[in-house]
């Protein structure tokens, strides 16, 4: 009897413990903890409570949805822990605050959050699942007097930006770079609200940016702040301009706007002395190839045709020798040398050349085609027999002229007259 008694025990209170499951309810409530319009980059604080009839709720995960109109700061953790009373009831509550902050003015919605939790009625018993979902919420962002409607504008009571260069200098050479920080301090705004400072590389800089240092400082009467850093390179020789850039905010202890300025820098870049000189030693360098290049070519050229040439100039050295010219100019340098048996060989040598019917002749012959060469040719004899003898070389010469231009004028008839010879009339 016992042991039929045991089963229907269990049975029991596996259905006490069911009903003790069904009986779990929860739910979820989301609101804006404030009706106030506020301002642009100003926040909102969004509530998410959770609610349970149960002992204890656990696993809670809470979507917000995202926008472009306003960015949300999650919490770490829930702000606190409650009861309220639902129905005459006393419900566990998980608190959480989230921090809305717009980005532009208007009527802004936030879609419905998807909440997920767990519940259960204490350590040890089964847990219920609740995914739930919430209803749109609404809130109007004014724009600031002065500002379009619709523009971002950062609104704080405390904003300050510095900047700082380095090294500072106007003057630069290619290829040198310099360092320009700007650092934005606000005060009850999120550091990401910070605007984002933005430069471009143009000819004459090249513009390297490093990650934005964003911070949140809870001393003094800034609490967060932005440092972007940069650093430009100058890369062309000419004058340059950065222009200055602007930042817009709204006081919203004077109610007035506000402007900030960053620094407008101006640079004279100038070519770098070293790059001159290591182009200069390029193009000597080039130049050396090119010359020393051409030389090997002549130096091949040479090997190959040095024996042509060399046959070549031996056999115009050859012909000017056996030639009329050169027969008559070696007449002439042994004039001048007053070398009486030297004239006496190279004037017949002369002669067998341009007139060998002459130099058959003897003097005799001389004498009678110019008559007026007698008495060199009888110095010359005469010198021949015995050297003490004088030889009017400079008459010898003048005598010689006047014979070889009337011999060349004699042929050049002979040449003229040979077609009439040849083709009688």
């Amino acid at each position: 009897m016992m042991l039929s008694r045991k089963p229907v025990r269990v049975v029991l209170l596996l259905v006490l413990l069911s009903v003790n499951l069904f009986a779990i309810e929860g739910k979820i409530k989301v609101f804006i903890k404030t009706d106030d319009a506020i301002y642009t980059s100003q926040k909102v604080t969004v509530a998410v409570e959770l609610l349970s009839s149960a002992f204890s709720i656990t696993d809670a995960r809470i979507t917000f949805p995202a926008s472009q109109k306003y960015i949300v700061q999650a919490p770490q953790s829930a702000s606190y822990l409650g009861q309220e009373e639902v129905e005459g009831e006393s419900w566990q509550m998980v608190h959480y605050e989230y921090e809305v902050y717009a980005l532009r003015a208007g009527k802004i919605a936030i879609p419905p959050l998807s909440v997920s939790f767990s519940a259960s009625m204490g350590y040890g018993q089964p847990k219920k699942e609740f995914d739930l979902e919430s209803d749109a919420l609404y809130f109007d962002v004014r724009s600031p007097a002065g500002i379009k409607n619709n523009k971002f504008v950062l609104v704080t009571d405390n904003y300050a930006l510095h900047s700082q260069i380095k090294p500072e200098k106007q003057k630069l050479i290619i290829g040198d770079a310099v360092e320009l920080s700007i650092t934005q301090k606000a005060n009850n705004v999120p550091d990401i609200l910070l605007q984002p400072i933005r430069y471009t590389s143009n000819a004459y800089l090249r513009v390297y940016d490093k990650e934005p240092v964003l911070k949140t400082e809870v001393k003094g009467k800034f609490n967060v702040s932005r440092t972007d850093s940069f650093t430009f390179v100058a890369s062309a020789e000419g004058n340059v301009t950065v222009s200055a850039q602007e930042i817009v905010w709204w006081n919203s202890v004077t109610e007035k706007i506000e402007v900030e300025t960053t620094p407008a820098l101006s640079f004279e870049i100038l070519p770098d002395p070293q790059i001159a000189l290591d182009a200069k030693k390029a193009q000597q360098k080039q130049l050396l190839i090119y010359v020393i290049a051409l030389f090997l070519i002549f130096l091949s050229l040479y090997a190959v045709f040095a024996s042509k040439i060399r046959n070549y100039r031996q056999e115009r050295r050859r012909r000017y020798v056996e030639s009329e010219e050169g027969k008559f100019d070696g007449l002439l340098a042994s004039i001048k040398a007053n070398d009486v048996s030297g004239i006496y060989m190279h004037l017949y040598h002369w002669l067998g050349v341009i007139a060998p019917e002459l130099s058959r002749g003897g003097f005799s012959a001389l004498v009678k085609k110019q008559p007026s060469f007698e008495s060199s040719l009888q110095q010359l004899e005469e010198k021949v027999l015995d050297s003490s003898q004088r030889l009017d070389t400079v008459y010898f010469t003048q005598e010689l002229r006047k014979l070889r231009a009337s011999l060349w004028e004699g042929k050049q008839g002979e040449i003229h007259s040979l077609p009439k010879k040849i083709n009688p009339s």
